[in-house]
């Protein structure tokens, strides 16, 4: 395998791009010469560490489409612009994510890849308390573009900021500027330990447990009909032989 690594300027981010070339020369029983998809850089699920992307996510996409000899590229963009090169048809999926309405409309997800443990954090001061008089006189917010923070707006809630990843969360929510975060456990962990700061250092609530899988786009699987099915079995097949801690 070979990796791409693409710099080009989006928002003002980066994007990383790696292509699987081993097989290049096999033909893929149920997809395309090339499949192309793009993830965002969201550790621990997916990130660019030391040259090559690693994560409990990337890792079992990668797994699965070698055992398929599925030729492959990953681009990691803004996970906004990820989605929607899929929605445009630029793109043939994108990882990792929560099934929502809005996705369903234009792809359709694969079998779970990974767990997602969403929970509200507090700022310093603030009471543990999620009701009608508190979402809507705190300071709500979520990694901005993420089916989270369109939750938050959906349903009412006084949702301040637009930021960009979970760092941005942590700094804002430390300094009072929001008063409540809706983020990935695993995620929110991470960035905690990057800070030097305890696990504890917010008080928290566990919102629900969701599973995340790839979405594919329904152009793309009308095209190649088998590639679902054959993908779903291939990640079932390796559970097990990733990290997932």
């Amino acid at each position: 395998m070979t990796k791409i690594m693409t710099f080009l300027a989006f928002f003002a981010a980066v994007l990383f791009t790696i292509a699987n070339t081993a097989n290049a020369n096999a033909q893929a029983a149920f997809g395309p010469a090339r499949l192309q998809l793009t993830t965002q850089n969201w550790p621990p699920y997916q990130d660019y560490i030391d040259g090559e992307m690693k994560g409990v996510a990337i890792d079992k996409v990668k797994c699965a489409l070698n055992s398929m000899a599925q030729p492959y590229q990953i681009t990691m963009t803004a996970w906004s612009d990820a989605q929607l090169r899929v929605q445009s048809g630029l793109q043939h999926g994108f990882f990792v994510a929560t099934q929502t309405a809005e996705r369903d409309e234009y792809a359709t997800i694969s079998v779970p890849i990974a767990q997602q443990e969403l929970r509200w954090y507090f700022g310093p001061g603030v009471k543990p308390i999620i009701n009608e008089l508190t979402k809507v006189n705190l300071n709500f917010s979520a990694k901005f573009g993420s089916s989270k923070w369109f939750w938050l707006k959906r349903n009412g809630f006084n949702v301040v900021k637009q930021p960009r990843d979970a760092k941005v969360l942590l700094k804002l929510l430390k300094q009072r500027e929001i008063d409540i975060v809706l983020e990935d456990e695993k995620v929110f962990q991470q960035e905690l330990e990057a800070a030097s700061l305890p696990l504890n250092f917010f008080q928290s609530q566990l919102k629900d447990s969701t599973p995340m899988g790839v979405y594919f786009s329904n152009h793309f699987l009308n095209k190649y009909a088998g590639f679902l099915s054959a993908f779903n079995s291939a990640i079932k097949k390796c559970e097990g032989k990733t990290n997932d801690d």
